[in-house]
């Protein structure tokens, strides 16, 4: 994986919450990625990762944010039922 792949990937791990990075860091921990822990965190490095930790990583992180947006466009279409059942209630 080149550079630019790899920091987007990066990018994109900053937005996740605590659930979902804990599962990218199981996903690390059962592949035996070396990774170093503090007090801020848990830290591993992306450009050294085997092709398989980065797809499963990717492959994660992707199913995250495909599942937000489906998350998001049910409450609004349910937002949108609700709209239109008040409109219909109120006619």
């Amino acid at each position: 994986m080149d550079y630019d792949t790899r920091k987007e990937l990066f990018d994109t791990m900053k937005v996740l919450v605590a659930p979902e990075q804990e599962e990218i860091f199981r996903i690390i921990h059962r592949l035996k990625v070396p990774y170093s822990e503090n007090s801020n965190g848990i830290f591993f490095d992306l450009s050294t990762l085997s092709d398989e930790a980065f797809s499963q990583i990717k492959e994660y992180i992707d199913f995250c944010l495909r599942t937000r947006q489906e998350h998001e466009n049910r409450l609004k279409d349910m937002e949108d039922i609700r709209t239109q059942y008040k409109n219909y209630a109120d006619a």
